[in-house]
């Protein structure tokens, strides 16, 4: 049975923060209104975090399509349901619609449905609407979705952790279909604990893609770059609580994936660029 190391303790929020915080994307109301219609919603179409409460928008974001100005990418999270949880918190279920929007119509959409958790909440920031030049083929401009979980990692430490989900979608007529799923960031442990302790060592990588010039079944490939940051933790012995994390040594890793006929794969905690190291000791203790 594999054990927890209790790693990282307050630093890793702020690594693991969206970086992508700061990049406004609103949604104009004519936008919100198309997408709403499309997936059948009715209600207040506002901020769930406006007084007074009732609003049925718990996040959203909107970008023009590059290449076609008269399209607008819309991702947008709909309250459907709010329960207790028993634990005198607010259980959500949202309804998700990712959609093309073209004259106040939606041309092209997906509609999913998100059950909140520990580890899964929508906040109003949750998304970002990435339109780098994913062009799969000379017909295929694939669109990306970022989602960042509002799930706060409080001071609770473990031996590994993502964030920041990526989906490259494609559009099939009337339909939207997901190519690809990874995260864009995650942190390992390399030794340590958290408990009465001067020093540990981490890796945190951020990840980046882009267009390989050989393709797989009509698709170009597509390469996963992970900037890598090896972390030195050292107590302050000054300020009990905190801590101070010079980086201590950077790399690059770098993996290529391939289009299947169907997607390019789904994986949400990539570990291709762990340490040989933390491969072994991770190996060794699942045994």
């Amino acid at each position: 049975m594999h054990k927890t190391f209790w790693l990282l303790l307050l630093f890793v929020v702020a690594f693991m923060q969206p970086v992508y915080a700061d990049a406004a994307q609103p949604c104009d109301g004519e936008t919100i209104q198309a997408v709403a219609a499309w997936a059948g919603v009715k209600g207040k179409l506002v901020s769930a975090y406006k007084d007074p409460p009732g609003g049925l928008i718990a996040a959203a974001a909107c970008k023009k399509m590059p290449n076609a100005p008269g399209t607008t990418i819309a991702a947008i999270a709909f309250v459907e349901r709010v329960e207790d949880d028993g634990y005198g918190h607010d259980s959500r279920t949202l309804l998700e619609v990712i959609a093309l929007v073209e004259s106040g119509k939606v041309v092209a959409a997906h509609r999913a449905t998100i059950e909140e958790d520990a580890i899964t909440q929508v906040y109003e920031n949750s998304y970002r609407i990435d339109t780098a030049r994913y062009i799969l083929s000379k017909e295929v401009r694939a669109f990306g979705v970022v989602f960042m979980s509002g799930a706060a990692s409080g001071s609770r430490c473990a031996d590994a952790g993502y964030g920041s989900d990526l989906t490259l979608w494609i559009r099939e007529g009337e339909n939207l279909r997901a190519v690809f799923e990874t995260n864009l960031n995650g942190w390992v442990s390399l030794d340590g604990t958290c408990e009465d302790i001067k020093e540990t060592r981490s890796e945190y990588a951020e990840m980046t893609i882009s267009i390989e010039k050989t393709s797989s079944h009509g698709f170009a490939d597509l390469a996963i770059t992970a900037h890598v940051k090896r972390i030195l933790c050292v107590k302050d012995s000054s300020r009990y609580s905190s801590y101070e994390c010079p980086d201590t040594k950077k790399r690059t890793v770098r993996t290529v994936v391939k289009y299947d006929g169907k997607s390019y794969g789904i994986n949400m905690s990539r570990t291709f660029w762990w340490p040989q190291e933390v491969h072994q000791k991770w190996k060794t203790e699942s045994e």
